[in-house]
């Protein structure tokens, strides 16, 4: 008989798969509207140890405190807006344009100041209207619109937006926001459970120039 000789090759050494790091994009913030005049955003940097807070393409720095104070200013994420257009860097893709946006502040501090974040979402679709002021926004949400029986979640200006990061797909999900009638504010304000860091520099104050008397 001949004898049956087996041959094992050892299996090559697993090679550690290496950590790709994905660069951060851009800060987000860089200039939002305060009393109707744009005033521009410093990010606070990133201390050791801090993580960024992340929100689809948006860098909106270091996340801090996720409760809501009234000790700090408001810093309102209109949406849809026109100050950062998505679909526009984007090449146009169909459906980015629910994640334009424009940003409002309360209070524009000079020192780096933490700044609680809300969602201003846009659920009236006849709503065209351009805010740059927070009495604007407050306004808007006071007033209302009432859906009619043909009126679905996917007319919703913002529905691509309530879905991804509020998980609110049904028109039943706005029940909360319904008024006694059935209706829904025009604009829905919602907390966004976090805070961001930043310093704004206001807008220089332009002086009236002196008539020239005649000598």
């Amino acid at each position: 008989m001949l004898a049956l000789s087996c041959v094992v090759a050892a299996a090559p050494a697993k090679k550690k798969a290496k950590t790709v790091t994905r660069p951060l994009p851009p800060p987000h913030l860089q200039q939002a509207y305060f009393n109707g005049e744009l005033v521009k955003i410093n990010q606070a940097p990133l201390e050791k140890g801090q993580k960024p807070m992340l929100i689809g393409d948006w860098n909106l720095g270091p996340r801090v405190s996720p409760t809501p104070s009234d000790k700090r200013p408001n810093i309102y994420f209109v949406i849809p807006g026109t100050m950062h257009e998505i679909s526009a860097t984007h090449n146009g893709i169909s459906g980015l344009k629910e994640y334009d946006d424009t940003e409002i502040l309360s209070y524009a501090p000079e020192d780096p100041r933490e700044f609680d974040v809300y969602w201003a979402i846009f659920l009236d679709p006849n709503l065209h209207e351009e805010f740059t002021s927070e009495p604007q926004l407050i306004l808007a949400s006071q007033q209302t619109f009432l859906p009619g029986d043909d009126f679905t979640f996917d007319k919703i200006p913002t529905a691509s937006f309530l879905e991804d990061y509020l998980k609110i797909s049904s028109l039943g999900k706005l029940d909360k926001f319904r008024r006694p009638n059935g209706s829904l504010p025009r604009v829905a304000i919602i907390t966004g459970h976090f805070a961001v860091r930043f310093s704004a520099e206001k807008p220089e104050e332009k002086t009236a120039e002196q008539p020239k008397t005649e000598q």
